[in-house]
């Protein structure tokens, strides 16, 4: 897969709230054009993944891009690239190419 068709790319992702860690080690990599669902129980960090991926939460550890733009050191650039909608039993993150 060519690093072009990559729009979200995660890599050893962490998240840790006290003594409580969130996200362990977390990767993934969704290519242009397809869909990708993130599903889990209640209580399995989705959330979380999500407010990092949108700039809204900095990881512990690992990095994060959208579109090539890394959600720490580019937010600006990611926010330009996605939208962001609440709904009442998630959320929805969309690709704006």
């Amino acid at each position: 897969m060519l690093q072009t068709e990559i729009v979200i790319s995660v890599n050893g992702l962490e998240k840790s709230y006290k003594n409580l860690k969130l996200l362990k080690n977390i990767n993934l990599s969704v290519k242009r054009g397809s869909v990708f669902a993130l599903l889990g129980s209640n209580g399995a960090s989705k959330t979380t993944t999500i407010k990092i991926l949108t700039t809204l939460l900095k990881p512990d550890k690992g990095s994060a891009q959208i579109s090539s733009f890394d959600v720490i050191g580019q937010p600006d650039k990611v926010r330009e690239k996605i939208s962001l909608t609440g709904q009442f039993a998630g959320y929805s993150l969309r690709y704006i190419s």
